[in-house]
């Protein structure tokens, strides 16, 4: 099968030069189409809100801090997948919002979260 490509190209030059000039002008063509910024633009879709509670346990933390705020924030409609961290002292919650938001709407969606964290303030324990 092999040899029978090979020997109908070196029987058919003219056809043998033609696709390699096929393939020539076409991956030319390619290569001036290809987008090359140094720095591509991508949007970070991710949050994090970091609490401090000095003094308390990582339990503590997690109990009154971290659950009320990650309840909170999950109320969000633009809200895709909530994870969060206790550890003494630190409540860490990442926040990752729905890929069909673009980054036109992240700066409202920022603010809406900025809300709903400062609006439960008075629900956490200092």
């Amino acid at each position: 099968m092999k040899q029978d490509i090979a020997a109908y190209f070196i029987k058919n030059k003219v056809i043998s030069w033609m696709l390699t000039l096929i393939f020539l002008i076409g991956g030319t063509m390619a290569f001036f189409g290809l987008g090359r910024l140094e720095d591509p633009a991508f949007t970070i879709k991710d949050a994090m809100v970091v609490t401090s509670y000095p003094g308390a346990t990582p339990l503590q933390v997690e109990e009154e801090v971290t659950y009320p705020l990650e309840k909170a924030i999950q109320q969000l409609t633009y809200v895709d997948e909530v994870n969060s961290i206790s550890s003494r002292g630190l409540s860490q919650i990442t926040v990752t919002m729905k890929n069909k938001y673009g980054p036109d709407d992240l700066p409202q969606i920022w603010d809406e979260l900025r809300r709903k964290v400062n609006d439960n303030k008075s629900k956490i324990t200092p």
